[in-house]
C-alpha cells in the first residue's frame, strides 16, 4: 500500500494495524506542531535578543549548532525526494515537508540565542523536540508499514536517520549549563539552572537529598533561594510599571500594576493544568477501550503494543504534568508573597 491512495480519508483508522493513515499523522503530528514551534520560536528569538550573555560555551555551542546543522541537511533531503515526484504526495505531505524543515531552520537560531541568553535549557526547544520525537516515532512506524516503491523506502530511512539524530540533539538540549554561567555557582541554586525535565521530576533536588541521607541538614546546606524571588528583584519589576497618576479614581489600578508584575508566573501554570486535563480525561476513554479488547477471545499484536504505549504516554504524562503544575503554582505563590 503506497503513502497515499484516493480512497484515503483523513481520518480513516487502520484497525488491523491499530494505525492512522498518512494524511492524518501528517497534519496533526508534523504541520500542527511545526506552526505553533514556528510562530513560538520567532517570538522566543525576539524576546531573548535583547537580554545580555550569561552563558560562556562555545565549544559546546559548537557541538549542539553542528548536531542540529546535520538534522537540517536530513530535513532538505526529504524534501527534495517529495518535490521530485519520485512518488505520489500530496499537498498535506508536501507542506509537512516544508514546515518541518522552516522549524528545524529556526532551531538552529533558536539553539544558538538560548545557549548564549538563558541560563537554563531551552524549554521551547526541548518541549519540541521531546513531543516530535514521540510523534515521529509513530509516524516512521507507518510510512514502513505503507511503503511500496523504492523511493518511499528511502524516504521512510531518512525519516528514521531524522528521529536518531533528533534524539541526540534533544540530549545535548538537556544538558545543563551551570559550570559556564557567568556568576559565582555556589550563590545560587541549581533550580535557577534546570531545564524542563529536570523541574518536571525534581532532578535537581537530588543532591540534597543524598546529603539529607548521610548527616542531619542544617539552614547552611540548603540551596540558596531563586534569584528571581528575590524581593528587590520583583520591587524593581513592580516599580517599572507602577504610575501613580493613573492609579487616581481607578480602583482595579493596583490589581492591573500586580498582574503586569506578575503576568508570566500567573500564566504560566496554564500550560500543564490543560496537560494534565487532557490526560485525565484520556484516562476513562482508555480503560473502557482496554476492557472492551481484554473481553475478546483474541488481541492483535499490534493493537497490544498500543496500549502498552497508551499506557505509558498516559500515567508518566499525567505524574509529570501535575508535577510541574504544583511546581509552577509554588513557585508563582512564592513570587505573590
Amino acid at each position: 500500500m503506497p503513502f497515499y491512495t484516493e480512497q484515503d480519508d483523513l481520518l480513516q483508522l487502520n484497525e488491523d494495524r491499530f494505525d492512522f493513515n498518512v494524511q492524518f499523522e501528517q497534519l496533526f503530528f508534523s504541520i500542527i506542531p511545526s506552526v505553533l514551534f514556528i510562530i513560538s520560536s520567532l517570538w522566543r528569538t525576539h524576546s531573548q535578543a535583547r537580554k545580555p550573555t550569561v552563558v560562556d560555551a562555545p565549544i559546546f555551542q559548537l557541538i549542539k549548532l553542528t548536531s542540529i546543522t546535520t538534522y537540517v541537511g536530513l530535513e532538505l533531503s526529504l524534501v527534495i525526494l517529495v518535490a521530485a515526484g519520485t512518488f505520489h504526495a500530496t499537498n498535506i505531505f508536501i507542506a509537512s515537508a516544508v514546515l518541518k524543515l522552516i522549524s528545524a531552520l529556526l532551531m538552529i537560531l533558536l539553539s544558538l540565542i538560548d545557549h548564549r541568553k538563558s541560563i537554563r535549557p531551552s524549554v521551547l526547544l526541548n518541549s519540541y523536540l521531546f513531543l516530535t520525537l514521540l510523534l515521529d516515532v509513530v509516524q516512521a512506524r507507518t510510512l514502513f508499514m505503507t511503503w511500496t516503491v523504492k523511493p518511499e523506502l528511502a524516504y521512510s530511512s531518512i525519516f528514521t536517520a531524522t528521529i536518531a539524530l533528533k534524539l541526540g540533539i534533544l540530549l545535548l538540549e538537556a544538558q545543563r549549563k551551570s559550570k559556564w554561567v557567568i556568576w559565582n555557582e555556589k550563590e545560587h541554586s541549581p533550580e535557577e539552572t534546570s531545564g524542563i525535565f529536570s523541574l518536571g521530576i525534581f532532578f535537581w533536588l537530588n543532591k540534597i537529598f543524598m546529603e539529607g541521607y548521610k548527616k542531619v541538614l542544617r539552614l547552611e546546606d540548603l540551596f540558596p533561594l531563586d534569584t528571581s524571588l528575590y524581593g528587590n528583584v520583583l520591587h524593581e519589576k513592580f516599580s517599572r510599571n507602577m504610575d501613580y497618576t493613573k492609579l487616581k479614581g481607578d480602583k482595579l489600578g493596583l490589581a492591573k500594576v500586580l498582574v503586569q508584575t506578575l503576568n508570566i508566573p500567573l500564566l504560566l501554570p496554564v500550560l500543564p493544568r490543560l496537560a494534565l486535563l487532557g490526560f485525565t480525561f484520556c484516562q476513562p476513554l482508555f480503560i473502557e477501550k482496554l476492557l472492551a479488547h481484554l473481553s475478546t477471545p483474541k488481541i492483535a499484536d499490534n493493537i497490544g503494543y498500543g496500549f502498552i504505549g497508551a499506557t505509558i504516554l498516559i500515567y508518566s504524562g499525567i505524574g509529570i504534568s501535575m508535577a510541574l503544575y504544583w511546581y509552577i503554582c509554588a513557585f508563582g505563590l512564592d513570587a505573590r508573597l
